[in-house]
Protein backbone atom coordinates (compact mmCIF):
# COMPACT_ATOMS: atom_id res chain seq x y z
CA UNK A 1 0.00 0.00 0.00
CA UNK A 2 2.96 2.45 0.83
CA UNK A 3 3.93 1.84 -2.86
CA UNK A 4 1.01 2.37 -4.22
CA UNK A 5 0.55 5.62 -2.04
CA UNK A 6 3.89 6.70 -2.98
CA UNK A 7 3.66 5.96 -7.07
CA UNK A 8 0.05 7.70 -6.66
CA UNK A 9 1.40 11.15 -4.44
CA UNK A 10 4.44 11.05 -7.37
CA UNK A 11 2.21 10.93 -10.45
CA UNK A 12 -0.12 13.25 -8.84
CA UNK A 13 2.93 16.02 -8.25
CA UNK A 14 4.28 15.80 -11.45
CA UNK A 15 0.67 15.69 -13.14
CA UNK A 16 0.41 19.20 -10.93
CA UNK A 17 3.69 20.56 -12.57
CA UNK A 18 2.68 19.73 -15.93
CA UNK A 19 -0.57 21.46 -15.39
CA UNK A 20 0.50 24.81 -13.79
CA UNK A 21 3.33 25.25 -16.12
CA UNK A 22 0.73 24.45 -18.93
CA UNK A 23 -1.80 27.02 -17.57
CA UNK A 24 1.54 29.41 -17.39
CA UNK A 25 2.25 29.12 -20.71
CA UNK A 26 -0.90 29.28 -22.10
CA UNK A 27 -1.36 32.49 -19.55
CA UNK A 28 1.46 34.25 -21.50
CA UNK A 29 0.38 33.17 -25.31
CA UNK A 30 -2.79 34.36 -24.47
CA UNK A 31 -1.39 37.77 -23.33
CA UNK A 32 0.87 38.13 -26.57
CA UNK A 33 -2.55 36.77 -28.82
CA UNK A 34 -3.94 39.19 -27.03
CA UNK A 35 -1.60 42.66 -27.66
CA UNK A 36 -1.00 41.29 -31.40
CA UNK A 37 -4.43 40.66 -32.52
CA UNK A 38 -7.65 41.21 -30.25
CA UNK A 39 -6.11 44.27 -29.04
CA UNK A 40 -4.57 45.40 -32.15
CA UNK A 41 -7.18 43.14 -34.17
CA UNK A 42 -7.93 45.69 -37.21
CA UNK A 43 -4.08 46.29 -38.12
CA UNK A 44 -2.46 42.92 -36.31
CA UNK A 45 -0.69 42.19 -39.73
CA UNK A 46 0.29 45.56 -40.92
CA UNK A 47 1.77 46.29 -37.27
CA UNK A 48 3.54 42.72 -37.47
CA UNK A 49 5.31 43.49 -40.56
CA UNK A 50 6.13 46.83 -39.90
CA UNK A 51 7.45 46.29 -36.46
CA UNK A 52 8.77 42.93 -37.03
CA UNK A 53 11.93 43.63 -36.11
CA UNK A 54 11.06 44.77 -32.94
CA UNK A 55 8.70 41.53 -32.50
CA UNK A 56 11.97 39.57 -33.28
CA UNK A 57 14.05 41.82 -30.43
CA UNK A 58 11.05 40.74 -28.34
CA UNK A 59 11.42 37.29 -28.18
CA UNK A 60 14.44 37.07 -25.96
CA UNK A 61 12.72 38.67 -23.71
CA UNK A 62 9.73 36.53 -23.61
CA UNK A 63 11.58 33.26 -23.39
CA UNK A 64 13.57 34.50 -20.29
CA UNK A 65 10.06 35.47 -18.82
CA UNK A 66 8.84 32.07 -20.07
CA UNK A 67 12.03 30.62 -18.17
CA UNK A 68 12.39 32.41 -15.35
CA UNK A 69 9.26 33.19 -14.23
CA UNK A 70 6.57 30.71 -15.66
CA UNK A 71 8.45 27.46 -15.88
CA UNK A 72 9.60 27.38 -12.20
CA UNK A 73 6.00 28.05 -10.57
CA UNK A 74 5.78 24.08 -11.19
CA UNK A 75 7.98 23.84 -8.09
CA UNK A 76 4.96 25.43 -5.93
CA UNK A 77 3.98 21.83 -5.57
CA UNK A 78 6.36 21.69 -3.20
CA UNK A 79 4.36 23.55 -0.37
CA UNK A 80 1.64 20.51 -0.77
CA UNK A 81 4.23 18.11 0.11
CA UNK A 82 7.07 17.23 2.90
CA UNK A 83 9.67 17.89 0.05
CA UNK A 84 12.56 15.48 0.03
CA UNK A 85 15.58 17.32 -2.12
CA UNK A 86 17.01 13.41 -2.31
CA UNK A 87 13.39 12.09 -3.52
CA UNK A 88 12.55 15.07 -5.61
CA UNK A 89 9.23 17.17 -6.18
CA UNK A 90 6.68 14.79 -7.22
CA UNK A 91 8.29 11.93 -5.41
CA UNK A 92 8.48 13.29 -2.04
CA UNK A 93 5.17 12.31 0.42
CA UNK A 94 1.99 14.83 -0.68
CA UNK A 95 1.05 16.15 2.42
CA UNK A 96 -1.91 18.59 0.91
CA UNK A 97 -2.51 21.73 3.22
CA UNK A 98 -0.79 20.51 6.18
CA UNK A 99 2.17 23.49 6.13
CA UNK A 100 -0.52 25.85 5.62
CA UNK A 101 -2.30 24.78 8.66
CA UNK A 102 0.69 24.88 10.50
CA UNK A 103 1.51 28.51 9.21
CA UNK A 104 -2.04 29.89 10.18
CA UNK A 105 -1.76 27.80 13.42
CA UNK A 106 1.86 29.26 14.67
CA UNK A 107 1.48 32.23 16.19
CA UNK A 108 4.88 34.23 14.91
CA UNK A 109 2.92 33.94 12.03
CA UNK A 110 0.50 36.90 13.03
CA UNK A 111 3.98 38.38 14.52
CA UNK A 112 5.52 38.48 11.15
CA UNK A 113 2.26 39.55 9.34
CA UNK A 114 1.69 42.35 11.88
CA UNK A 115 5.42 43.71 11.05
CA UNK A 116 5.08 43.04 7.19
CA UNK A 117 2.00 44.71 7.11
CA UNK A 118 3.27 48.09 9.54
CA UNK A 119 6.05 48.50 7.51
CA UNK A 120 4.38 48.18 4.42
CA UNK A 121 1.17 50.55 5.22
CA UNK A 122 4.04 52.90 6.95
CA UNK A 123 5.51 53.13 3.22
CA UNK A 124 2.47 53.56 1.68
CA UNK A 125 1.53 56.75 3.58
CA UNK A 126 4.99 58.03 2.10
CA UNK A 127 3.61 57.05 -1.99
CA UNK A 128 3.12 61.11 -2.64
CA UNK A 129 6.46 61.79 -1.97
CA UNK A 130 7.38 61.08 -5.49
CA UNK A 131 4.39 62.94 -6.87
CA UNK A 132 5.34 66.18 -4.75
CA UNK A 133 8.69 65.94 -5.76
CA UNK A 134 7.88 65.38 -9.21
CA UNK A 135 5.47 68.78 -8.79
CA UNK A 136 8.70 71.16 -7.31
CA UNK A 137 11.26 69.75 -9.93
CA UNK A 138 8.48 71.02 -13.35
CA UNK A 139 8.18 74.10 -11.62
CA UNK A 140 12.08 74.51 -11.64
CA UNK A 141 12.97 77.09 -14.72
CA UNK A 142 16.93 76.97 -13.72
CA UNK A 143 17.95 74.23 -16.10
CA UNK A 144 21.11 73.53 -14.49
CA UNK A 145 20.09 73.72 -10.97
CA UNK A 146 16.78 71.15 -12.14
CA UNK A 147 19.25 68.72 -13.03
CA UNK A 148 21.68 69.20 -10.20
CA UNK A 149 18.88 68.33 -8.14
CA UNK A 150 17.39 65.27 -9.93
CA UNK A 151 20.83 64.08 -9.83
CA UNK A 152 21.47 64.45 -6.75
CA UNK A 153 17.81 62.82 -5.47
CA UNK A 154 18.38 59.95 -8.40
CA UNK A 155 22.13 59.34 -6.49
CA UNK A 156 20.85 57.23 -3.59
CA UNK A 157 18.89 54.52 -5.83
CA UNK A 158 21.78 53.20 -6.79
CA UNK A 159 23.25 52.54 -3.63
CA UNK A 160 22.92 49.13 -2.38
CA UNK A 161 21.13 48.44 1.06
CA UNK A 162 24.59 47.69 2.41
CA UNK A 163 25.71 51.32 1.75
CA UNK A 164 22.26 52.90 3.16
CA UNK A 165 22.41 50.86 6.53
CA UNK A 166 26.03 51.77 7.07
CA UNK A 167 25.51 55.29 6.15
CA UNK A 168 22.62 55.10 8.89
CA UNK A 169 24.54 53.39 11.09
CA UNK A 170 27.38 56.28 10.91
CA UNK A 171 24.63 58.67 11.58
CA UNK A 172 22.58 57.02 14.44
CA UNK A 173 25.37 54.90 16.50
CA UNK A 174 25.07 55.82 20.13
CA UNK A 175 29.11 55.93 19.78
CA UNK A 176 30.03 56.90 16.21
CA UNK A 177 26.42 58.64 15.55
CA UNK A 178 27.03 62.03 13.99
CA UNK A 179 23.50 62.96 15.50
CA UNK A 180 24.51 61.76 19.45
CA UNK A 181 27.58 63.54 18.86
CA UNK A 182 25.41 66.37 17.95
CA UNK A 183 23.44 66.10 20.92
CA UNK A 184 25.80 65.36 23.48
CA UNK A 185 27.78 68.65 22.40
CA UNK A 186 24.32 70.24 23.16
CA UNK A 187 24.41 69.12 26.49
CA UNK A 188 21.92 66.33 25.87
CA UNK A 189 22.30 62.29 27.03
CA UNK A 190 23.26 59.94 24.11
CA UNK A 191 20.23 57.87 22.50
CA UNK A 192 20.69 54.46 21.35
CA UNK A 193 18.33 54.65 18.30
CA UNK A 194 19.24 51.37 16.17
CA UNK A 195 18.48 49.53 19.10
CA UNK A 196 15.05 51.07 19.93
CA UNK A 197 11.38 49.68 19.37
CA UNK A 198 9.78 52.84 19.19
CA UNK A 199 11.27 53.87 16.12
CA UNK A 200 12.71 51.81 14.29
CA UNK A 201 10.22 51.96 11.98
CA UNK A 202 10.11 55.16 11.54
CA UNK A 203 13.91 54.64 10.51
CA UNK A 204 12.82 51.79 8.48
CA UNK A 205 11.08 54.21 6.44
CA UNK A 206 12.61 57.34 6.16
CA UNK A 207 15.86 54.85 4.84
CA UNK A 208 13.13 54.02 1.90
CA UNK A 209 12.30 57.51 1.11
CA UNK A 210 15.91 58.53 0.90
CA UNK A 211 16.58 55.71 -1.25
CA UNK A 212 13.62 55.42 -3.74
CA UNK A 213 11.65 59.20 -3.78
CA UNK A 214 14.07 60.45 -6.76
CA UNK A 215 13.42 57.09 -9.00
CA UNK A 216 9.91 56.69 -8.51
CA UNK A 217 9.72 60.32 -9.39
CA UNK A 218 10.79 59.62 -12.75
CA UNK A 219 7.63 58.02 -13.91
CA UNK A 220 5.46 61.29 -12.82
CA UNK A 221 8.05 63.80 -14.64
CA UNK A 222 7.75 62.06 -17.44
CA UNK A 223 3.83 61.98 -17.41
CA UNK A 224 4.28 65.56 -16.69
CA UNK A 225 6.04 66.51 -19.43
CA UNK A 226 3.26 64.67 -21.77
CA UNK A 227 0.50 66.96 -20.64
CA UNK A 228 -0.93 69.82 -23.25
CA UNK A 229 1.17 73.26 -22.72
CA UNK A 230 -1.98 74.95 -24.02
CA UNK A 231 -3.83 74.26 -20.94
CA UNK A 232 -1.62 75.90 -18.57
CA UNK A 233 -1.39 78.80 -21.03
CA UNK A 234 -5.48 78.93 -20.93
CA UNK A 235 -5.49 78.69 -16.93
CA UNK A 236 -3.16 81.26 -17.18
CA UNK A 237 -5.14 83.91 -19.22
CA UNK A 238 -8.27 82.61 -17.52
CA UNK A 239 -6.00 84.06 -14.32
CA UNK A 240 -4.75 80.61 -12.71
CA UNK A 241 -1.65 80.93 -10.37
CA UNK A 242 0.58 78.17 -10.16
CA UNK A 243 -1.14 76.56 -7.39
CA UNK A 244 -4.39 76.65 -9.08
CA UNK A 245 -2.68 75.08 -12.18
CA UNK A 246 -1.35 71.83 -10.34
CA UNK A 247 -4.87 71.79 -8.57
CA UNK A 248 -6.88 71.55 -11.79
CA UNK A 249 -4.45 70.53 -14.87
CA UNK A 250 -1.58 69.24 -13.61
CA UNK A 251 -2.55 66.54 -10.73
CA UNK A 252 -6.12 65.38 -13.08
CA UNK A 253 -3.76 64.96 -16.08
CA UNK A 254 -1.28 62.37 -13.75
CA UNK A 255 -4.32 60.52 -12.30
CA UNK A 256 -4.07 57.75 -14.73
CA UNK A 257 -0.45 57.54 -13.86
CA UNK A 258 -0.67 57.46 -10.04
CA UNK A 259 -3.66 55.40 -9.96
CA UNK A 260 -1.51 52.13 -12.23
CA UNK A 261 1.75 52.94 -9.81
CA UNK A 262 -1.04 52.49 -6.62
CA UNK A 263 -1.62 49.44 -8.27
CA UNK A 264 1.81 47.92 -8.27
CA UNK A 265 2.31 49.37 -5.21
CA UNK A 266 -0.47 47.31 -3.89
CA UNK A 267 0.84 44.01 -4.99
CA UNK A 268 3.70 44.63 -2.79
CA UNK A 269 2.08 45.74 0.38
CA UNK A 270 2.47 41.51 2.16
CA UNK A 271 6.41 42.53 0.93
CA UNK A 272 8.93 44.16 2.40
CA UNK A 273 12.74 44.98 1.18
CA UNK A 274 14.74 42.12 2.33
CA UNK A 275 18.12 43.21 2.57
CA UNK A 276 17.24 46.29 4.10
CA UNK A 277 15.48 44.68 7.24
CA UNK A 278 17.83 41.93 7.47
CA UNK A 279 20.86 44.36 7.95
CA UNK A 280 19.29 46.76 9.88
CA UNK A 281 17.90 43.48 12.98
CA UNK A 282 19.86 43.42 15.92
CA UNK A 283 18.59 41.56 18.98
CA UNK A 284 16.84 44.16 20.39
CA UNK A 285 14.75 44.82 17.72
CA UNK A 286 14.00 41.49 16.25
CA UNK A 287 10.54 41.59 17.27
CA UNK A 288 9.81 44.34 15.31
CA UNK A 289 11.97 43.48 12.38
CA UNK A 290 10.66 39.85 12.09
CA UNK A 291 9.22 39.46 8.41
CA UNK A 292 8.20 37.20 6.25
CA UNK A 293 11.05 37.08 3.94
CA UNK A 294 13.83 37.01 6.91
CA UNK A 295 11.67 33.89 8.16
CA UNK A 296 11.71 32.35 5.17
CA UNK A 297 15.58 33.09 4.44
CA UNK A 298 17.11 31.48 8.00
CA UNK A 299 14.42 28.55 7.12
CA UNK A 300 14.52 27.85 3.68
CA UNK A 301 18.08 29.19 2.26
CA UNK A 302 20.54 29.83 4.88
CA UNK A 303 23.14 26.77 5.56
CA UNK A 304 21.62 23.69 7.40
CA UNK A 305 17.79 24.38 6.99
CA UNK A 306 15.44 21.90 5.53
CA UNK A 307 11.94 23.69 5.88
CA UNK A 308 11.89 24.15 1.68
CA UNK A 309 7.99 23.08 2.21
CA UNK A 310 6.97 25.32 4.50
CA UNK A 311 8.87 28.16 3.38
CA UNK A 312 7.50 27.81 0.05
CA UNK A 313 3.96 27.98 1.39
CA UNK A 314 4.74 31.10 2.95
CA UNK A 315 5.98 32.38 -0.03
CA UNK A 316 2.35 31.18 -2.14
CA UNK A 317 0.62 32.60 1.07
CA UNK A 318 2.54 35.93 -0.08
CA UNK A 319 1.80 35.60 -3.36
CA UNK A 320 -1.75 34.88 -3.59
CA UNK A 321 -2.86 37.80 -1.02
CA UNK A 322 -0.49 40.00 -3.30
CA UNK A 323 -2.72 38.70 -6.84
CA UNK A 324 -5.59 39.37 -4.55
CA UNK A 325 -4.61 43.17 -3.58
CA UNK A 326 -3.75 44.14 -7.16
CA UNK A 327 -6.70 42.93 -8.50
CA UNK A 328 -9.38 44.69 -6.42
CA UNK A 329 -7.32 47.52 -6.64
CA UNK A 330 -7.39 47.27 -9.72
CA UNK A 331 -11.35 46.90 -10.34
CA UNK A 332 -11.55 50.05 -7.56
CA UNK A 333 -9.79 52.24 -10.56
CA UNK A 334 -11.77 50.65 -12.76
CA UNK A 335 -14.90 50.94 -11.64
CA UNK A 336 -13.81 55.13 -10.87
CA UNK A 337 -13.70 55.67 -14.71
CA UNK A 338 -9.66 55.57 -14.84
CA UNK A 339 -7.77 52.47 -16.63
CA UNK A 340 -5.95 50.03 -14.74
CA UNK A 341 -3.53 47.34 -15.39
CA UNK A 342 -5.66 44.80 -16.56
Amino acid sequence: MTAIWEGLTSALGNFFSYIVVAVSALVLLYIILYVLFLKFRHDAAKRMRRYRLLYILGIPGMLILLLFNYLPMGSLFMAFEDYDPWKGLGASPFVGFKHFARLFADAKFYQMLRNTLTISLLSLVTFPAPIILALLLNEVRSSAFKKTIQTTVYLPHFLSWTIVVSLTFFLLSSEQGLVNKLIISMGGTKRAFLFDKSIIYLIIVIQGVWKGVGWGSIVYLAAIAGIDQGLYEAAKIDGANKFQSIIHITLPCILPTVAVMLILKMGSIISVDFEQVLLMTNALVKEKLDVFEVYIYENGVKSGSTEFSYTTAIGMFKSVISTILVLTTNRIVSSNGMKGII
